[in-house]
């Protein structure tokens, strides 16, 4: 996953570059802002028209979704990030089986 930036930074641009999804079992996962709004629900968060508290801290909780599959997320995030607008063949993205099911629910959910 994309890293913070550097302690030292103090500007509100390097700050809204990154999000910070938190699973429900407490891991987190600081991916770029760009990755991050390929999800309609995670956009809406971000940048509707009511200010979400997540739009302020840049900090998302997700209290129903675990850790593995919250990792499958924002890998497909990024995924599609580079992909979308491709005129080359784009790879498969994989997914182990046991993991699709709870992964497709979450992507719904997630609106990506």
């Amino acid at each position: 996953m994309a890293e913070r930036p550097d302690a030292d930074t103090n500007s509100t641009e390097a700050k809204s570059d990154y999000v910070t999804l938190i699973s429900s079992d407490g891991i987190e996962f600081i991916i770029h802002r760009e990755a991050a709004m390929r999800s309609g629900t995670i956009k809406n968060m971000l940048s509707g028209p009511v200010q979400f508290r997540e739009s302020l801290e840049n900090v998302i909780p997700f209290h129903d979704i675990k850790a593995v599959i919250l990792e499958i997320v924002c890998r497909y995030l990024y995924y599609k990030w580079q992909y979308e607008g491709s005129v080359t063949e784009i790879p498969e993205f994989k997914i182990d089986p046991e993991m699709v099911l709870e992964t497709l629910m979450t992507a719904d959910f997630l609106d990506c």
